[in-house]
């Protein structure tokens, strides 16, 4: 080749353009896995860059510079995408999550919050070339490559590569996604997750059908080591029989201001008095899936796996869910549920339908007083639902409420005039400080609510539950000033363990009223079932994944988002596998220090994954709504 050649080439689009952005998957791959390793991005990544840009080359002719100006931007935004989704969810972004991203008007301040300065280095060459170009003075020249001898080659080299490169890893099963990402090659892993479909290597055949949901939970039980109690022998069973339910989601909660002190002073004094009288399970497993606070709804009305890779509000939201709602307005109840945000958000306005409940107030109904960033404040949601359930306790008429907050939603700013807790120096300006501030404000709200309660003669005639939905603080989301923070008040370091545990307070006056804390561990998918037997629902007809923790005791809990597929608590461990089961961590869940030994719990592995697989498969048969 010609030296003019080669200097044609070494400045043309193509090979400056290519490099560029292989550049910025260098960059890409060192913020999300600390690795800088050109050899194996030039294997991985390479091929499926020169598939756009040999493309872009071919055809896009006098358009060429801004044809590549947009290509770079579409890959720089996927990779700004990619290390922010990270830093939030601890995991890799896929198409279909992609997809959600009319979701993040809503929650644009969280979104923001999370963008660092150095994210900006996938734009900074792009402003400098439209500027350049808007002045005419672009550095690269317009002109085209021989296409018969140099670019059509390329391409088919680039097409043969990315394919051996797709057989070779098509077929290989790794459950954590971050790694399966830096294996497989980043957009050769968004390339087989397009080929896999949302379900990705979850999907399985199988024959289960509504019609065989008794043996269904015969398995479910096996697989858990239950052993079938009768309703009348269970404790608790029918305790508060016919009495309201008032279901209390709070944003963010993570189990571990509760009881907490600063310099003397109770975060949570309200919940702390409250649960003298309340059965009280402080490690209580996060199950949530990608629909995070829409999950949390989910599963507390019909003790079912939420879906691993798509919200479950949008999957299965034409379907007739068997759930607390449809079970309780068989019983002569009027369901209702109240969330100040836009109810198209998560696709609400399918799911609520889809779980049975009845009258759904948001939006417009809290309208625009005292907005706290997603929406009207949690305290505002509490003073507008009180006349609706005021009105239902005039009427005799039992009702069930779930209220879900909006106040402690990250990045936690809770205005000054709503700030009563202060903070020692330390925790000044930090994101740990902003979100014990945030917790203690809705301390103070569902006080507030409950003695209004108490005061309109409709508390002790009810049952009242509060849960965390997810956590607040995710280690990768935060400084290390607020993740060493975190560690000083937890006394130990902070850690996924930590993350994922959320509070459960089940308060019925009259039956609770001695007070006792569980410190066994259990799930969110034990909550539905457990307020079920107090209130007299045998649900033996039901199909459920959780149990009634205060009648069993044995643990076998799956998550499956915000850690790898195969992820399980059990008496015992929090294990969390890799690739598979071999190479897995399993974590004392007293000590939190890690086991080395793990071999004894591999049949637990094997029934979590087979449980998440017959969750799945479940409510694939249930029948569509009309």
């Amino acid at each position: 080749m010609k030296k003019e050649h080669i200097t044609k080439f070494l400045t043309s689009h193509l090979f400056i353009v290519t490099a560029i952005l292989i550049l910025k998957i260098i960059f890409l791959r060192y913020l999300l896995f600390g690795e800088a390793d050109i050899t194996r991005a030039l294997v991985l990544e390479l091929s499926y860059i020169l598939i756009f840009t040999t493309l872009i080359e071919l055809i896009a002719g006098k358009w060429k510079p801004g044809a590549f100006l947009l290509l770079n931007l579409i890959f720089s935004t996927l990779f700004l995408a990619v290390v922010m989704y990270h830093a939030f969810f601890g995991r890799i972004v896929t198409y279909f999550a992609l997809f959600q991203l009319g979701q993040v008007g809503t929650i644009n301040e969280s979104v923001s919050a999370l963008i660092k300065p150095i994210y900006f280095l996938f734009f900074a060459e792009i402003v400098v070339l439209i500027i350049l170009l808007l002045v005419r003075k672009y550095p690269i020249g317009n002109y085209s490559l021989n296409k018969k001898f140099l670019v059509l080659p390329l391409l088919l080299l680039a097409v043969i590569v990315s394919f051996v490169n797709f057989q070779a890893h098509k077929d290989e099963a790794i459950s954590n996604n971050v790694l399966a990402a830096q294996e497989k090659g980043i957009l050769n892993y968004e390339a087989l997750e397009i080929y896999l479909g949302p379900e990705g290597q979850t999907a399985i055949e199988t024959d289960i059908s509504v019609e065989n949901s008794a043996e269904l939970m015969e398995e479910v039980r096996s697989l858990k080591g239950l052993e079938y109690i009768p309703p009348k022998e269970r404790k608790f069973f029918g305790a508060a029989e016919g009495r309201n339910l008032i279901v209390i989601q709070v944003e963010s909660m993570q189990s571990f201001p509760i009881g907490l002190e600063l310099d003397g002073k109770e975060v949570t004094p309200n919940f702390n008095k409250l649960i003298e009288d309340s059965f009280y399970f402080p490690n209580t497993a996060q199950q949530t899936g990608p629909g995070n606070t829409s999950d949390a709804e989910f599963i507390v009305n019909t003790s079912l796996y939420p879906t691993a890779f798509n919200p479950t509000s949008q999957t299965f939201a034409d379907r007739a869910f068997p759930s607390l709602p449809r079970l309780l307005k068989g019983e002569g109840y009027t369901t209702s549920t109240f969330h100040a945000d836009d109810i198209s958000f998560w696709n609400r306005n399918e799911l609520y339908p889809a779980l049975g409940i009845e009258k759904y107030y948001y939006g417009e109904f809290f309208g625009n007083e005292d907005v706290i960033g997603i929406g009207p404040s949690d305290e505002v949601m509490f003073n507008k639902a009180m006349p609706v359930l005021r009105e239902s306790h005039m009427k005799n008429e039992p009702f069930y409420a779930q209220l879900i907050g909006l106040t402690s939603h990250h990045p936690f700013h809770l205005p000054k005039e709503h700030q009563e807790y202060e903070l020692p120096e330390e925790f000044e300006g930090s994101l740990t400080g902003e979100y014990l501030v945030s917790i203690n404000y809705m301390d103070r709200v569902i006080n507030d609510f409950i003695e209004q309660l108490k005061k309109e003669g409709i508390y002790e005639n009810s049952v009242i539950a509060i849960y965390g939905d997810h956590f607040g603080l995710q280690q990768s989301a935060i400084e290390q000033r607020d993740v060493d923070l975190v560690t000083e008040l937890l006394g130990n370091e902070y850690q996924t363990i930590d993350r994922l545990k959320v509070p459960f307070i089940l308060h019925a006056p009259g039956i609770t009223d001695e007070g006792e804390t569980f410190e066994q561990q259990i799930g969110q998918l034990d909550m539905m079932p457990t307020i079920a037997n107090l209130l007299g629902l045998p649900l033996d007809d039901m199909v459920i994944f959780g149990q009634d923790v205060l009648n069993h005791q044995e643990t076998l809990l799956g998550a499956r988002y915000y850690l790898p597929v195969g992820s399980f608590w059990n008496e015992e461990i929090l294990f969390i596998p890799e690739k598979g089961f071999e190479d897995g961590t399993a974590y004392d869940l007293e000590t939190e220090e890690v086991i080395p030994d793990f071999e004894q719990y591999r049949e637990d592995y094997d029934r979590v994954l087979h449980l998440e697989y017959l969750s799945d498969a479940y409510m694939k048969t249930l029948p569509v709504r009309d």
